[in-house]
Order: C-alpha cells, then structure tokens, then sequence
C-alpha cells in the first residue's frame, strides 16, 4: 500500500507539470491539499484493515493539511509548492530507509 501511496504522490506533481505546461493556472492549495488527501485517505484505508501505519504518513498529511489552510484561510497568495515536494520526498525517503515498504 506504501508504494500506492508514493505513486500517487509523485503523480500528483506530474499532473501539475503536465497543468503548467499547457499554460493551465492551479490555485496555490491544490498541491498541499491534494497531498494531505493522497497521505491521510492512505492512513485511514491501512488503519482500517489494521495495518500498521507509519507515524511519518500522519505527519506529513497533517503537515500538508495545515499547509493547505494556511493557503484557503490566511495566505492563498503562498506557493507552499517546494515545501510540498520535500514533504513527499520526506515520506517516501523514510519509508525507503525504514523498510516500511
């Protein structure tokens, strides 16, 4: 499931290449907000069938949520889009090293 997890991850900054391209503008919460549903629907589909869900997987969808309100609510003119790819590289880093794969 981990690899599911960071294929759509990685997809996630495909299809905004793929967007920016073609001259197509996302809002700056897109990617924080589409990387914090991608890490916590991962979290809670694992949780349910009671796998073990590494603490990394909450932080980094927790981290990305936050980052995504702060776009909606307080600053929607932030690009958290660097911020975002390290937390992707993050989690898929840790879960490479950790072996929870």
């Amino acid at each position: 499931m981990e690899r599911l997890t960071w294929f759509f991850l990685v997809m996630i900054f495909a299809i905004i290449q793929v967007l920016l391209e073609s001259g197509f503008g996302l809002p700056n919460w897109f990617v924080p907000l589409s990387g914090s549903v991608v890490l916590i629907g991962s979290g809670l589909y694992q949780y349910s069938r009671r796998w073990r869900v590494s603490p990394t997987t909450w932080l980094g969808g927790a981290l990305l949520a936050g980052l995504a309100s702060v776009n909606l609510y307080w600053s929607p003119e932030r690009n958290f889009l660097g911020i975002c790819l390290l937390v992707f590289a993050g989690v898929i880093l840790i879960g490479i090293v950790t072996g929870e794969t």
